[in-house]
């Protein structure tokens, strides 16, 4: 990946998950900001319970830090859920690199 491309901040929130009592409790970490690429590929925009709705889908690249497959991104006012498995690899440094491929919930 070249860095020259990482030219948006965006931030990448975690989803914990903690047992207390027999109770499970899911909370969204506060993020790391990151970095990266972001480019859209793809939006649609159609009819939902007679409402229009606008979903946006994006291609994310930038270095990973341990994300595992759990995650939300916070890109300027949207928020963006990965809608497959993110792909994990390296760069010809050895760094190592996520891609994302996510859209706003619609």
């Amino acid at each position: 990946m070249r860095t020259g491309r990482l030219n948006t901040t965006i931030t990448i929130h975690t989803l914990t998950t903690a047992v207390s009592g027999g109770d499970v409790t899911e909370t969204w970490s506060t993020g790391d900001s990151v970095r990266a690429s972001v480019k859209q590929i793809n939006g649609n925009r159609y009819l939902k319970a007679e409402e229009l709705v606008d979903r946006e889908v994006y291609e994310i690249e930038t270095w990973d830090k341990g994300y595992g497959n759990n995650l939300k991104i916070t890109y300027g006012s949207k928020t963006l859920y990965p809608i497959q498995p993110p792909h994990f690899g390296s760069d010809r440094s050895y760094r190592d690199t996520i891609k994302i491929i996510a859209a706003t919930k619609g």
